[in-house]
């Protein structure tokens, strides 16, 4: 059974040009779709960039009555109450000035996991190393211990320490405090797990409200955009100071986590590898990032949003003057102070203290006014961006590059202004980065393929038209289509045509297949010929070809490079009967020769024909003249006859003139010329004597002195032999005798009538 390929491999070229494109633009989109579930981190960092600036552009606007301080441990607080750490007694009298002031929750971004150096009990062992020390300083042993007292001003506030993580096992972890309730599968695959951490001292943690972790995992540039909400160590989940200062504000026990398999969800049919949707305290919920991570929408610098350490704790100012900021609010405790090392760098500025992006998380969910980013938005994105591919995919190859340039940018611009409206009015972050670059590369690789294969069937067609036509002529159509048009030019050309002299005879001889391989071994030498001498082939009719010069471009030598290409085929065809009369394998007719008549004149030269189909060729009475001029060469015995036009051009090559003769078709008689050789032949001994013997000849032909002009003739032969036209003087030593026997007028001129094309 004979395999057949499929009709897809068998389109037109204009299918291909639309097919191959629109495949190609169709595996660019299926590439992205990838990217966008694998989300390759070049292409994330420029989703980030992009959303910093809308940002930037956009920033969330501050509530001043937002329940949210910061309890800013300034460069300032530093100067006034000194260097850092600053005693546990110092921060005891902090946290109790806060609770006194009606704080709500006092939450630390800071660290307490190593016990007070400037502790009595520790100060002693410093005094006592002092040389100049007497005392035992037994008094300072009786004086409390300042983690104690920090661990009581705990338990007079609610109070919520930090921790941070470690990616190394710890000897203690931080208390488990709090519950969580899940609505669907517990994330353990989406959380990410540590193996230790850096906990409290456990006096404190004994005395604290909750705990919270404040580590930030900043993405590769070093800006934190996401805040970790919830993290793990093993099968321990705990919560950002953030999140834990909000539990505790809302007096909750529990904070519920709604997976995407939770009920309500799209997924609330999957059980595999679930991502988090959103989180709830109490009646407060809010979306978050597939991991619990929080994207964080900042606020310009906002001084009002903190109040100075000092100012806290300075005992020249009363509590009731800054109570009213702090009443049932939530305070974070931080710093600011550059020699701290507690600076962040965030979509809007460059170094913000650490503290702030806690503030900042609580104040959104308060405000109820975050950005919004859940697990279905990158199913939506791909969906656009199939959306999109498919349309760019099936326009773009029919569109071609300009009109598909201009959809490409009006879908990019599309894409931009979506993404930028649902940040402006809806604070949702929309990535376009992967559906902008899709379009992009679909417009490229789109285009680019097009291109290829216009240019590959353009190469195509040069060589298919080079079958027919000069390399010139292919160039220009191929840089100028609208050349194929019809309609033509009137030009001055020289004209050739080229026939194989008994071909019906040669034909008999052999078969069909005999016949196809005869001619396209002798037609192929002769086109490369007269292509490479700058010839166009107007048409082969069977044995026979028509070639013209100075069409379609200008050739101001055409008449001699008709001459010598017309030379060098005769030379190549001798050595065609030479190689192929001497073989076996092809069957070749003994010694083939051929006649050529060449003419110039003015003809119309373009695309003739009709709507349907065209060819390049040409029309007109110099033509016609070139076709008779082509048939006389049989009637003369010679293999190339030149008209007038053509031989006045031709100085310095063999010329003779031949007769005056009056062709079928034509009123008045035309001078045609023998052409014998180039250059060469014209400088040989026989020429230079042969031609002032053919002079006399000819003009006793026209005086009718018939034996004066036939007693010339075996000279003339011998010296036309080396030249090969020597049977011209045969059938002129013909003609003689019957002009003899039947004289012409008196009044005759030398005119030979043909009687036959």
């Amino acid at each position: 059974m004979k395999f057949k390929f499929p009709k897809i491999f068998k389109l037109s070229a204009k299918g291909r040009k639309r097919l191959i494109p629109t495949l190609l633009g169709l595996l660019v989109t299926l590439a992205y779709f990838g990217a966008n579930i694998v989300k390759p981190a070049p292409i994330e960092q420029m989703a980030n960039l992009l959303f910093d600036s809308y940002q930037r552009m956009a920033p969330r606007e501050y509530n001043p009555k937002s329940p949210v301080r910061i309890i800013d441990i300034d460069d300032e607080s530093l100067k006034r109450l000194g260097q850092w750490p600053w005693p546990r007694s110092l921060m005891a009298k902090l946290n109790d000035k806060l609770a006194q002031a009606g704080v709500g929750v006092i939450a630390y971004d800071v660290i307490f996991s190593e016990t007070d150096r400037t502790s009595p009990k520790n100060i002693i062992d410093i005094l006592r190393s002092n040389p100049d020390a007497v005392d035992e300083f037994e008094n300072v042993s009786t004086l409390a211990d300042h983690d104690e007292l920090f661990a009581e001003a705990f338990s007079r506030a609610q109070v919520v320490p930090g921790f941070f993580f470690v990616n190394y096992p710890t000897e203690r972890v931080p208390k488990f405090s709090g519950r969580y309730s899940w609505s669907g599968t517990p994330p353990i695959q989406q959380i990410r797990n540590f193996p230790g951490a850096i906990a409290p001292l456990p006096i404190l943690e004994e005395q604290a409200a909750g705990m919270g972790f404040v580590s930030f995992h900043p993405t590769g540039d070093g800006i934190i955009r996401e805040a970790p909400l919830i993290y793990r160590i093993g099968d321990k989940y705990y919560r950002s100071l953030a999140l834990e200062a909000l539990r505790i504000a809302f007096q909750q026990g529990a904070v519920v986590v709604t997976l995407s398999n939770g009920r309500g969800e799209l997924d609330d049919v999957a059980v595999e590898n679930p991502e988090i949707a959103k989180i709830r305290i109490a009646g407060t919920s809010f979306p978050t990032l597939p991991d619990g991570s929080f994207r964080v929408y900042y606020t310009k610098p906002h001084p009002e949003r903190y109040i100075p350490a000092w100012k806290i704790l300075s005992d020249d100012i009363p509590v009731s003057d800054w109570a009213e900021d702090v009443s049932g609010h939530i305070v974070f405790v931080g710093t600011s102070a550059i020699g701290l090392k507690d600076i962040k760098a965030t979509p809007i500025r460059g170094g913000e203290p650490g503290v702030l992006v806690h503030a900042q998380i609580t104040e959104q969910i308060l405000d109820q006014n975050f950005l919004k980013r859940t697990y279905v938005m990158s199913r939506i994105e791909n969906a656009i961006l199939v959306f999109f591919g498919l349309l760019m995919a099936l326009l773009l190859p029919r569109l071609g590059a300009t009109k598909g340039f201009i959809l490409s940018v009006f879908a990019a611009a599309a894409l931009i202004y979506g993404s930028w409206y649902g940040f402006k009015v809806h604070q949702m972050l929309i990535n376009p980065i992967y559906l902008l670059l899709s379009v992009v590369t679909s417009y490229i690789v789109i285009t680019l393929s097009s291109f290829y294969l216009t240019e590959t069937e353009r190469s195509r067609i040069r060589s298919a038209f080079s079958m027919y036509l000069s390399p010139t002529m292919v160039k220009k159509v191929s840089d100028d289509p609208g050349l194929l048009t019809l309609g033509g030019e009137e030009r001055n050309m020289t004209i050739l045509f080229l026939d194989i002299r008994g071909f019906s005879k040669i034909s008999h001889g052999l078969e069909p297949n005999e016949i196809t391989t005869f001619l396209n071994i002798f037609l192929t030498p002769m086109t490369n010929i007269l292509q490479s001498g700058k010839a166009t082939i107007d048409k082969y009719i069977g044995d026979a070809i028509v070639a013209f010069w100075n069409a379609p471009l200008d050739d101001p030598d055409h008449e001699h490079n008709a001459a010598r290409a017309v030379m060098e085929m005769m030379r190549s065809l001798d050595d065609l009967n030479e190689k192929y009369m001497a073989q076996s394998e092809i069957k070749w007719p003994d010694d083939v020769r051929v006649g050529i008549g060449l003419n110039t004149g003015v003809c119309c030269v373009g695309n003739l024909g009709s709507e349907q189909r065209f060819s390049y060729s040409m029309i007109g009475d110099a033509a016609n003249l070139a076709a008779r001029i082509e048939g006389l060469t049989k009637q003369y015995k010679v293999h190339v006859l030149v008209g007038n036009s053509t031989a006045e051009k031709l100085d310095g090559f063999a010329i003779i003139e031949a007769d005056l003769i009056q062709v079928v078709g034509r009123p008045t008689p035309e001078r045609v010329f023998i052409l014998a050789g180039e250059e060469k032949e014209a400088g040989t001994a026989e020429y230079k004597k042969l031609i002032p013997i053919h002079k006399k000849f000819i003009n006793a032909y026209r005086a009718q002195n018939w034996k004066i002009a036939e007693g010339y003739i075996p000279e003339l032969e011998a010296l036309a032999e080396p030249l090969d036209f020597h049977g011209y003087y045969d059938v002129m030593r013909d003609r003689i005798a019957i002009y003899k026997k039947s004289p012409p007028p008196k009044d005759w001129g030398g005119v030979y009538v043909a009687t036959s094309k």
